[in-house]
Parts: C-alpha cells; structure tokens; sequence
C-alpha cells in the first residue's frame, strides 16, 4: 500500500504485470516502498500523490516513451533507470543522468540498483 510519508519509496513503471511484482518484491526485501504504474497516465497520477527516491522506468509504454517522465524525476532530485530490451543506447542526448539496464534484467538487479543509490530504507 502506497504511503505518500514512505521516505524511501520507489516508482516503477513497468507494463508487464509480473516483471512489476517481482521488482515490488525485490524492492521490499531490501525495505523500500514500491509505487507501481502500468503507464505514463498512471505514474503521473502517483506521483501527485508520493515522492519517490528512486524509479525505475520502462522505456516504452503503451501510451509513449517515458523520457519527459524521467527528465521530471530528475528535477525532482530523485535517481532515475531506463530499462529497455530495445534500444537502451540510443536514449538522446541529455539524459546521461539516467542510468540504463537493458531487458531482461533481474529485479535483484534492478533493486540492488536503488539500494546503491537511494541508502538504506531504514535511515
């Protein structure tokens, strides 16, 4: 259940139902808060809602590509991942804050990421 007080909440954005639950479970072995959205529309409405430490983006979506999102992200001072099974290097110019996984990546993986990147929940 999402907690808009979580101070180490996570936005994972990923279509894929399964690969998003098993990103939340990684995510909660390590003692964050994963908020999860299935599109860009749904991200966006989460984020009214809670400000995450960290997130882990799809790089296509079924309603557009999540680059604006992540630009946002990062503005917002939270760390940022592209995932991609397609083309994770040819992301433009620009974004080299993001870090790139390309797919199929681990959601251990994935969720050791934020753990180096965001501290430990607990903190």
């Amino acid at each position: 259940m999402e907690r808009p007080d979580c101070p180490k909440s996570v936005l994972v954005l990923e279509d894929s139902v399964l690969v998003a639950l098993a990103i939340e479970a990684a995510l909660a072995d390590r003692g964050f808060e994963a908020i999860v959205a299935g599109s860009l529309a749904a991200a966006e409405e989460r984020l009214g809602r809670s400000r995450p430490v960290a997130a882990l983006l799809d790089l296509h979506l079924p309603d557009g590509n999540a680059l604006a999102l992540a630009g946002k992200l990062d503005a917002m001072g939270c760390k940022v991942a592209l995932c991609s099974g397609v083309d994770a290097d040819m992301v433009p110019a620009g974004f080299d804050f993001a870090h790139r996984f390309r797919k199929p990546v681990a959601a251990d993986s994935l969720a050791e990421w934020v753990a180096s990147v965001a501290g430990d929940p607990g903190a």
